[in-house]
């Protein structure tokens, strides 16, 4: 099967397809596009936020990537960067518009039979929805319908929930985190530990679920969905005062110790 990944060029992208293809190498025929960002890019983003960036994406995409680039046991590592996923005969490109002509000439040059979108950053509209005969199918860092929206793990640590989780659900229209349901994986938060741990943490299940619904989708041409019972809440991005309120509450939106940890994997 044909299968165009849709993912944002940051870490969590990254950790969720080094997954999902170390899982599913040579079954089908992966194209990745890259959205640069998630979410409207507002001006005046609080500072925390602008570091949180910093650690997501330009850490890994301006300084550890390209080392990795360079180095000769790379090919050893456990984990590629997107540039080296071309080893596997995967091809990798930015994007930056996709539902003008040439982002839908783009997606159709691969002709899709299936759509996967992690973390992508831009809202699909029906002229890219209908190019895949088998659909759209997402997977959102966040339970559905209660954490529509981006960020929705520190949503979760800011109510002081329990667990956190993932929702894989088709995209039907322009709706945000709004398509029929596959499935929802769930896991204990850790206060422990930061917002961006428990964030990577989740793809492990949620690239499982992708992986299952591929198959599924492969025999069946369908996944069994269902409609949420409501229209949940959506987020936006945590305005200063919540990240002040969450940081006194003793909760870390990153920790260096973080870094070290995904960086292992790569070496």
């Amino acid at each position: 099967m044909r299968i165009l990944i849709l993912a944002n060029k940051d870490i969590a992208s990254n950790l969720a397809l080094n997954t999902l293809f170390q899982t599913m190498r040579g079954q089908h025929q992966f194209q990745v596009l890259l959205s640069s960002s998630v979410g409207k890019n507002t001006i005046n983003k609080p500072q925390c936020l602008l570091d949180l960036a910093f650690f997501e994406q330009s850490l890994f995409n301006q300084i550890l990537f390209p080392a990795l680039q360079h180095n000769p046991s790379t090919a050893a590592s456990k984990h590629l960067s997107f540039n080296q996923f071309k080893i596997l005969g995967i091809q990798v490109s930015d994007i930056h518009s996709i539902n003008c002509q040439a982002g839908i000439n783009q997606v159709n040059e691969f002709s899709p039979e299936l759509i996967v979108s992690i973390r992508f950053g831009l809202i699909l509209q029906s002229a890219v929805i209908e190019i895949p005969k088998f659909g759209v199918i997402n997977l959102h860092s966040g339970e559905l319908p209660t954490y529509r929206g981006v960020m929705a793990t520190f949503r979760a640590m800011q109510q002081n929930v329990t667990e956190c989780g993932t929702t894989l659900h088709y995209i039907n229209d322009n709706g945000i985190d709004s398509g029929e349901i596959i499935s929802i994986s769930k896991q204990t938060l850790d206060y422990q530990r930061s917002y961006l741990y428990n964030t990577l943490s989740l793809y492990e299940t949620g690239i499982n679920d992708v992986v299952n619904a591929i198959s599924k989708i492969e025999k069946s041409e369908k996944c069994e969905s269902y409609s949420a019972d409501s229209q949940g809440n959506y987020f936006s991005f945590p305005c200063e005062q919540e990240l002040i309120d969450f940081q006194q509450r003793g909760h870390k939106l990153y920790e260096y110790r973080d870094v070290v940890d995904i960086a292992q994997n790569y070496y």
